[in-house]
């Protein structure tokens, strides 16, 4: 038998869970309501993943960057960039954002930030606003089209009413494509956080007050005035102020336990469901959310699964949003887009980035001064140049050439060198 044997809603926002055990001496039941925020934080698992992903994704640079005529990536010094990796507002930081934005997306499905822009036009600052305080109208114009209107309490406590281009609205999970709401865990994973949160009260409150079978004995006749203390520090023991407190014992009286004990293991049993639920809710590897040794063998692997499976859904969120508020028209015609540098998510031990990077100069795929750079090594005169392995061929005008030392001898002398 399951530790939750029954459910029975109360009302349209409460449940009621029997948390009754053939192993508990006495039935106890826990109530439960819609969750808000405060409570999921509650749950080690539920808020250990959101700080996984969030942290995560908080410390990744994003920049702005354009396409050249080669169709070459060129990274584009703007101010933007600083707004999105250092300072988004005069007093807050930009780790700090990414971080909310990412939280309010898991536990909210909708994130929101303010574009506040000069006259001109150009971004000033990018300032996060809280969910709570934020109201969507959806406001019908004129020529028959439709925008929304954002009504919230901005970080000084100013009431802000802003226009549709005004207000980044990051959705997750909204109900259809044209919805401004989305839906975070809190609402697609309420039976599951109300579970874990009644499970952790339950567990809590049976090692609190763990009670260890046994028996009383004594070698001689316990008086009636003894028998009459044991039967209230035994009543106090249960119930009262003085619960869970130690019974006197009198008279020589021992208490002898028996070998049985409480639902340890099917609380822990319990415990480990519950977090793999969390890991699916959250779309995170359960070896995350454990201490128990990671079912991958590499560790680069594991780190790419996770960038593709847990993150990336919210990267590519985030940048298409930031693409779509932060640039302007001509930018979004000329090639200009935002993204994220997921390089040091992917990052190999030493041993692997040395192998990859002795192959990479032997392959003749870059310098040797370009593989120290990537190891934070400092420059060295001489090591700009570029190895070209020999006895290997190439094609060219539809001719096989043999790349040999004669090739490259002949070569250098042509060169006059």
């Amino acid at each position: 038998m399951g530790l939750f044997t029954k459910t029975k809603q109360v009302d349209e926002n409460t449940y009621e869970i029997d948390l009754t055990n053939d192993t508990v001496a006495s039935s106890d039941s826990v109530k439960f309501s819609n969750i808000n925020e405060g409570a999921a934080k509650k749950i080690v698992a539920l808020q250990s993943g959101i700080d996984l992903i969030g942290n995560s994704i908080s410390t990744l640079p994003v920049y702005l960057y354009k396409r050249d005529k080669d169709g070459e990536r060129v990274k584009v010094e703007d101010k933007r960039n600083y707004l999105l990796n250092a300072s988004p507002t005069d007093t807050t930081v930009a780790m700090n954002l990414k971080y909310n934005i990412v939280k309010n997306l898991i536990l909210k499905g909708n994130s929101y930030i303010y574009i506040k822009r000069d006259r001109l036009g150009s971004i000033l600052s990018l300032e996060y606003i809280n969910n709570s305080t934020m109201s969507i109208d959806k406001v019908i114009y004129t020529d028959g089209t439709f925008g929304y209107q954002y009504k919230f309490t901005n970080a000084k406590g100013d009431n802000i009413v802003a226009k549709n281009h005004e207000v980044i609205n990051i959705i997750k999970d909204n109900v259809d494509a044209g919805s401004p709401f989305g839906k975070g865990v809190l609402e697609s994973g309420q039976e599951l956080i109300n579970i874990a949160k009644a499970e952790s009260k339950f567990t809590y409150s049976s090692l609190e007050g763990v009670n260890i079978k046994g028996y009383l004995a004594s070698a001689n006749k316990v008086s009636e005035i003894a028998k009459k203390h044991l039967k209230e520090s035994w009543r106090k023991f249960y119930t009262g102020s003085d619960k869970n407190a130690t019974p006197l014992l009198e008279e020589g009286l021992e208490f002898r336990q028996l070998n049985l004990k409480p639902v340890d293991v099917e609380l822990l049993q319990n415990k480990e469901f519950t977090i793999k639920q969390i890991a699916l809710l959250l779309n995170i590897p359960f070896s995350y959310l454990v201490d128990s040794a990671s079912s991958y063998n590499n560790s680069q692997e594991e780190s790419l699964r996770f960038l593709k499976q847990t993150l990336n859904p919210y990267i590519r969120l985030i940048e298409e949003n930031l693409n779509k508020y932060l640039l302007t028209e001509i930018e979004k015609k000329e090639g200009y887009f935002f993204e994220f540098n997921t390089t040091e998510l992917l990052k190999a031990s030493v041993k692997e980035q040395i192998e990859y990077l002795d192959k990479a100069v032997k392959g003749g795929l870059m310098t040797i001064s370009e593989a120290r750079r990537k190891l934070n090594l400092p420059y060295v005169d001489g090591t700009d140049i570029l190895l070209i392995p020999v006895n290997m061929a190439y094609i060219q005008e539809g001719n096989i050439n043999v790349i040999s030392t004669s090739n490259i001898d002949n070569k250098t002398k042509e060169g006059g060198e």
